[in-house]
């Protein structure tokens, strides 16, 4: 299986965050993943939008405009498992899980510390992970 490299580019003044996907083995974009914002139609009229690994790292000289991170978590369903921490209905949860798209996934990963603070405020039971997937709980604000 042919490896990617992942960058997620935040931008300052709106809070877009987008995610492009490069195959390591010769540079291409493998895929890219709005994960909130409208810009992006601006980069395909004024011909920015980068199509290489080194196209994207040549966003960098812009640190006023935009965040760039170099992604590295572990996006797995075990990882999840073993952070969410309440070990209840394993199978049922990685059935569910395996329906999520990787836009919903980083949602969980990135909901999660603010749902279990949620839970530590209101002293609420923690829902199973299958529920909390099931009912797209990683979309509530907490």
């Amino acid at each position: 299986m042919n490896e990617v490299i992942t960058y997620k580019v935040t931008f300052k003044e709106t809070a877009d965050e987008w995610l492009f996907q490069y195959k390591e083995s010769d540079g291409v974009i493998h895929s890219f993943y709005n994960l909130k914002g409208s810009r992006v139609l601006k980069l395909f009229k004024n011909g920015q939008f980068p199509g290489t690994r080194h196209e994207i790292e040549n966003w960098t000289k812009f640190k006023h405009l935009v965040t760039i991170e170099l992604v590295l978590e572990d996006y797995s369903f075990e990882a999840f498992w073993n952070k969410y921490n309440l070990k209840v209905k394993k199978e049922a949860a990685e059935k569910a899980w395996k329906k999520l798209d990787l836009v919903d996934t980083i949602k969980c990963f990135n909901q999660l510390p603010k749902y279990d603070a949620f839970l530590a405020k209101t002293t609420q039971a923690k829902a199973h992970l299958v529920t909390w997937l099931n009912q797209k709980r990683y979309n509530d604000e907490y």
